[in-house]
């Protein structure tokens, strides 16, 4: 049966794409009861799976979501997936499995050590040819034998880039090679990374002075006072040479206590999952859940 121009059974006599919008809507307003959602038609339960499965957050509890995972084609999650986040840890296997499968990411968060090799990241960041956004812990990037993978084809189409556990020895001038960047993060950062030979913050300095890449947010994570400190007695934040003014605050460095504040992690992901925040939101401290009455509104607006 065709998706496009399915047979109404008793769904009413709205127009078939605001009927989806609603669908959808909805399923992305309460995900808890998204699956009951599927059971209304088959082509109904091919809407909402899709708004399912759009984003996968691996974050605590998700054993039922490996059960899915594996009961499904690859195909479906090939097709369907465009954010992946995992948060937590999983076995190698599964996180192989997962990365091999999703291929039209466009974005991806990969905290978790769950790779054996730079070889195996390269292979796979390989086949991600929409990946804008990554969120990567620094030992993807590298080990003691291997240096950095900077310079893999994937990075020169990043837009958003966050470093997680950075080491402080490391200088992230090659960054600034890559023209597309507008989102820079790392975190968790401490004393160590404030200090000579390779500050981070001369780093952080240069990248908002840069030209090309132009950056539009640059992000540093961190809950160590001593760090902190040098931040302020740096002065990032204040960009002399844009703003034209002395002690104006350049409102493109941002700096966070952790990656979920002022948010719980749960309501952090809860907020990602139905896509309406994340890492780069910059007003994620107004952020709360919308509620029945305000897609009711959204509703009665779609139908008038």
């Amino acid at each position: 049966m065709s998706l496009s121009q399915p047979h109404k059974k008793g769904l009413g006599d709205l127009p078939y794409e605001l009927e989806r919008e609603i669908f959808e809507l909805t399923a992305r307003a309460f995900p808890e009861f998204a699956p009951q959602l599927t059971l209304v038609c088959k082509y109904v339960q091919a809407w909402v799976e899709a708004v399912i499965y759009e984003t996968i957050v691996l974050s605590f509890k998700h054993d039922r979501f490996l059960d899915t995972f594996s009961a499904r084609p690859p195909s479906f999650f090939a097709r369907t997936t465009r954010h992946l986040h995992i948060a937590t840890g999983i076995s190698h296997s599964q996180a192989r499995k997962l990365l091999e499968t999703c291929t039209s990411l466009t974005s991806l968060t990969c905290w978790s050590s769950l790779l054996t090799s730079i070889d195996e990241l390269s292979a796979l960041l390989s086949s991600f040819p929409y990946l804008r956004r990554l969120s990567i812990d620094a030992s993807f990037l590298w080990n003691p034998v291997y240096p950095p993978a900077i310079d893999h084809p994937l990075f020169s189409k990043l837009t958003h880039l966050e470093v997680v556990n950075p080491p402080w020895w490391f200088d992230w001038t090659p960054l600034l090679a890559l023209p597309p960047l507008t989102h820079l993060a790392f975190g968790d950062l401490d004393a160590a990374h404030a200090a000579e030979p390779c500050n981070i913050l001369e780093f952080f300095a240069r990248a908002l002075e840069s030209e090309v890449p132009q950056l539009e947010m640059l992000i540093a994570v961190s809950a160590n006072e001593q760090f902190l400190r040098e931040v302020e007695d740096a002065r990032l934040g204040q960009n002399l040479k844009k703003s034209g003014s002395e002690g104006k605050k350049d409102e493109r460095f941002v700096c966070l206590s952790s990656y979920h504040s002022p948010l719980s992690p749960l309501e952090f992901w809860k907020g990602v999952s139905r896509l309406e925040v994340d890492f780069w939101s910059q007003k994620r401290s107004e952020w709360e859940p919308k509620q029945m009455i305000q897609y009711m509104m959204i509703i009665e607006t779609m139908q008038g």
